[in-house]
C-alpha cells in the first residue's frame, strides 16, 4: 500500500497523490536540483533529496496533507489519505 511521487521539472507528479490510511508515500527526486517534501503543518519532512534519492512517509490518519519544497517554495503538492 504505497504510492510514488516523482519530482520532475520542479513539480510533484502525481499531484494530488492518493493513498489509503496507513499507506506510504514515496518521493523520488528525478531533477538535478535538490528538493524537499515538507508538510505545511510540519507533520512530515523528507529532508533534502538529491538527484535520484528517495524518502517515504507513512500516513496514519485520513485527511488532506499539503506540502511544499523548502528550497523552492513555489512548489506545492497534496497527499489525500482515504479510509
Amino acid at each position: 500500500r504505497s504510492a510514488k511521487v516523482e519530482i520532475v521539472d520542479f513539480t510533484y507528479n502525481p499531484d494530488p497523490v492518493q493513498v489509503e490510511t496507513g499507506g506510504k508515500v514515496i518521493w523520488q527526486n528525478m531533477d538535478s536540483a535538490p528538493h524537499t517534501a515538507t508538510a505545511d503543518d510540519g507533520s512530515f519532512d523528507t529532508g533534502t533529496l538529491e538527484e535520484g534519492k528517495l524518502k517515504s512517509e507513512t500516513f496514519k490518519g485520513p485527511g488532506t496533507y499539503t506540502y511544499f519544497c523548502e528550497i523552492h517554495p513555489t512548489m506545492h503538492g497534496t497527499v489525500e489519505v482515504v479510509e
